[in-house]
């Protein structure tokens, strides 16, 4: 076995130490192990602490190279105008790249025929030093030695065209509003082969411009009205879109000019900033002069226009998209943004029916006011949107406010029930009447037939008519004799006179019925009424094409009143006669009356020409046949 040992240590046999004891040469062997090992650690810390100094210069320069580079990207992508010193800095570049381009389209660098200069000819630049190159003049030298000839193709132009956009702008917007200021600007993109990024630069401060421009007329803290702030903008508006086509004329044909400003105005209206003007003022309106000071922007607008129409551009179609009609394009884009927020203003206006039925009085004024919103809205919508978009736009306003209105009538409460006379059910069936025509208004402006808000509607209006019936029976069946059981029946203990006589049954149902009619005579005096009680009946008989008259009206309530007294007094013969459904054994005195008493109802309502009842007559002739089959 041998030991290595390290430094100047030498190399010694196991018989070195054979001399030696061995407990001795252990310690040795192990005291030079440890000068060993001591060696190999103090050299190993050394090569360490010389790759920490390798690893932090690297690191220093990596620091520093990305400070550069941040600094020199940091003049190519700034958010912000650029000073005069770093536009003179632009304007050298430019001319450096303008003179290289030029070297370059010559090819005087690719003059020899060695086979390497032929493969650069091909060869683009990378499209992440466009910026670099363009903005800062010293880079351009990068050009030249890569002898490249810069090719700036769509496709790979355009990855980077936002960001590149983004710093041009900066020197657009300081030169935009001055007369040839962007000379230079477009000759620059001419030479960059992007032309139509120019235009884009243009489309976007023209936007920015029309932002300028509406916020300076807004005249929203003045609290001008929308009719003043509305007609300033159309006539500012039209003479800036006049001033920039003559600006744009420049640098292309008038129509593209006029197509590409065309474009930036719809997606200036598109953006917003004018729908949120409108809510604003709007803000400022409590009553329907909203929709007329909108419609005097229109009138005003389409004034001026016909005006200068008539002399200086006949022949051209007034919803032609050319500069001649600048002023009715400016107003459909102001429409446009007006349309949402001009919404939710009218269904803000609309007043709500009360929560609980408290007076007649309340909810007719209610119902009022409902009509004369929907009216207004519907006729001045037409007026101002007189296109079929507008008509839709309408029906879009109309249907959530009738839809909501109607439902929340359906759930008003009324606790007043059983205190109610009949006279004022009677008196509410005018509320139906009401309803009614705005139903019918309703469904000519939206052509809606069976729509589910118009079904809440009816049923509202039913319902009206419905308890006035119902208060009418139990106005005529609560005052009559209690013919039942307790009434019906042979009783040793009580006198056969002490029982009510048919006269006394049919006095009470005639004079109360009588009485009932003078009540519907007065209530259909009441065209309101009138009105709703025709739609009631003609819903009851819808094989009957015509319109119900009076008498039809009155006939037709009548007879519902009555079936409802016929129909009491025969179950309160049912009540003696059936027990468990089955006949119960009656004597003949007891057959007679129940005969009598069927009868002179029968005559009664005759008289009072409420109908025949089949159900009464069919109970009369089972009476006389019962009484046959007694003898």
């Amino acid at each position: 076995m041998t030991i290595h040992h390290h430094g100047s240590a030498e190399r010694k046999s196991i018989d070195d130490y054979s001399d030696i004891p061995r407990g001795e040469a252990c310690k040795q062997l192990v005291e030079q192990l440890n000068r060993n090992l001591y060696s190999l650690n103090a050299n190993m810390h050394t090569t360490f602490k010389q790759m920490v100094h390798v690893e932090t210069r690297i690191g220093h320069e990596i620091s520093l190279l990305s400070s550069c580079l941040q600094e020199n990207m940091s003049k190519c992508t700034m958010p912000y105008a650029p000073h005069e010193e770093q536009l003179v800095q632009l304007d050298t570049a430019k001319r450096n790249l303008k003179q290289l381009t030029r070297l370059l389209d010559a090819r005087q660098i690719f003059d020899s025929e060695d086979g390497q200069s032929e493969k650069l000819k091909d060869r683009a630049i990378d499209d992440s030093l466009l910026p670099t190159l363009v903005a800062i003049g010293e880079n351009l030298k990068i050009i030249k030695e890569l002898g490249a000839k810069p090719k700036f193709d769509t496709e790979a132009y355009h990855k980077t065209k936002d960001r590149y956009l983004a710093w041009k702008g900066t020197e657009f917007a300081v030169k935009f509003d001055t007369a040839g200021g962007l000379d230079d600007i477009f000759e620059a993109f001419t030479t960059l082969n992007s032309v139509n990024d120019f235009y884009r630069l243009y489309q976007h401060h023209f936007d920015q411009s029309l932002n300028t421009l509406l916020t300076k007329h807004s005249g929203v803290e003045e609290n001008k009205s929308l009719k003043e702030i509305g007609s300033l903008f159309v006539s500012r508006a039209a003479e800036h879109f006049r001033t920039h086509i003559g600006s744009l004329c420049k640098y292309c044909d008038e129509s593209e000019a006029f197509t590409r400003l065309l474009d930036a105005w719809k997606n200036f209206v598109k953006n917003g900033a004018l729908e949120a003007i409108f809510e604003q003022s709007m803000n400022n309106y409590t009553d329907y002069d909203l929709l007329s000071d909108l419609k005097a922007i229109v009138s005003k607008a389409y004034e001026e226009f016909d005006a200068a129409n008539n002399t200086a551009s006949e022949g051209v179609a007034d919803d032609e998209e050319c500069i001649e009609n600048i002023e009715r394009i400016i107003v459909d884009g102001l429409l446009e943004s007006a349309k949402k927020p001009l919404g939710e203003k009218l269904k803000s206006m609309v007043e709500p029916p009360p929560l609980n039925f408290r007076s007649v009085a309340e909810v007719s004024t209610s119902l009022e006011n409902f009509a004369y919103l929907l009216r207004e809205i519907s006729h001045q919508l037409l007026e101002i949107y007189s296109d079929d978009d507008g008509r839709e736009y309408m029906i879009s306003i109309l249907k959530p406010i009738f839809t909501d209105y109607t439902m929340r009538l359906g759930r008003m409460e009324d606790h007043s029930a059983q205190k109610t006379k009949l006279e004022e059910y009677l008196e509410r069936i005018s509320l139906s009447g009401q309803l009614a025509g705005i139903v019918d208004e309703y469904k000519e402006q939206t052509d809606e037939k069976a729509a589910q808000e118009l079904k809440q509607a009816k049923k509202w209006m039913n319902e009206r008519v419905k308890d006035a019936i119902r208060a009418s029976h139990r106005f005529v069946t609560d005052k009559m004799p209690n013919h039942g059981s307790e009434v019906y029946k042979e009783s040793v203990d009580m006198p056969k006179s002490a029982l009510p006589t048919p006269q006394d049954f049919v006095v009470s149902a005639t004079q109360n019925l009588l009485h009932l009619l003078r009540f519907w005579e007065e209530a259909l005096a009441n065209e309101s009424t009138k009105i709703a009680l025709a739609a009631h009946v003609a819903d009851m008989n819808k094989d009957v094409l015509e319109a119900p008259d009076d008498d039809t009206i009155f006939a037709a309530i009548l007879d519902k009143i009555a079936g409802h007294v016929v129909k009491k007094l025969l179950q309160s013969i049912n009540d003696v006669w059936l027990t468990d459904g089955k006949s119960a054994t009656l004597s003949k005195g007891l057959v007679k009356e129940f005969l009598c008493d069927a009868e002179y109802l029968h005559d009664a309502l005759l008289d009072l020409r409420a109908g025949v009842h089949a159900n009464l007559d069919t109970t009369i002739e089972k009476l006389r046949e019962q009484l046959k089959t007694m003898g």
